[in-house]
């Protein structure tokens, strides 16, 4: 009994925080939880949507994902209700004592806002997955690479010039998109935050990119895309 409540105790546990409406039609959420089991049996990933979100109750947590979602932050500055919904999972960014993170697209946007960056919005038609390739100025332990494919599904943006955000962060990777010009990727330069605008829980199949993107590109994205996830596990 006495050995079981130690493995219990020392198991570690990463929290995946969704970002998404309830019900909202997404595998992401699952992708995320898949590369988990696959790779990872032996760790436990706890899944809690934001809205039970109670930073109180959040103990023996060795690392969080912020989800992607269908919510907006461009939205924030001008619904109070909305941004109020967020607000736990912001003091939990904030937090002095910070677990590591890994934010993605929403989680991304959220990241910035809890630091007093801008999340403006493309004033574009297109919408939908894109697969672009970024470049990045630095290699690290999460994104062991200098350049990658990548899937974008977010017309929210961060401008790479943001004052507050480049005093707090280390920008490693931007891309102009149909003239915008976006971080891509960031990390804080004193907690352990990673960033990503893109989605590394990229599709299961290449359905959504068949008539448009080469199959090497798409299985290349994905590839990556799990492979960064898998590096911010190991490293929590």
């Amino acid at each position: 009994m006495n050995e079981e409540k130690k493995t219990l105790k020392n198991e570690k546990v990463i929290c995946l925080i969704d970002n998404y409406q309830l019900n909202f039609p997404t595998e992401r959420i699952e992708r995320i939880k898949d590369i988990n089991k696959q790779n990872f049996p032996s760790i436990n990933l706890k899944t809690l949507h934001y809205s039970q979100l109670d930073i109180k109750h959040l103990k023996d947590i060795n690392g969080y994902i912020l989800s992607g979602s269908n919510f907006n932050v461009s939205e924030f500055y001008n619904d109070k209700n909305l941004r109020k919904k967020f607000k736990p999972e912001i003091q939990l960014i904030r937090k002095k004592n910070q677990k590591p993170i890994l934010a993605i697209c929403y989680g991304f946007h959220l990241i910035a806002y809890a630091f007093n960056g801008k999340i403006q919005r493309m004033n574009i038609l297109k919408s939908g997955s894109q697969i672009i390739s970024i470049s990045l100025n630095k290699s690290d332990e999460l994104i062991p690479y200098d350049e990658i494919p990548v899937n974008i599904h977010h017309r929210d943006y961060l401008l790479p010039d943001d004052p507050h955000i480049r005093s707090t962060f280390q920008i490693i990777a931007t891309k102009e998109i149909d003239g915008y010009k976006t971080v891509q990727y960031m990390r804080h330069l004193k907690k352990p935050v990673f960033s990503v605008q893109f989605h590394p829980e990229t599709h299961y199949s290449n359905k959504n990119f068949a008539k448009v993107y080469d199959k090497a590109i798409v299985n290349k994205t994905k590839t990556i895309g799990e492979e960064i996830i898998k590096n911010f596990i190991c490293n929590c």
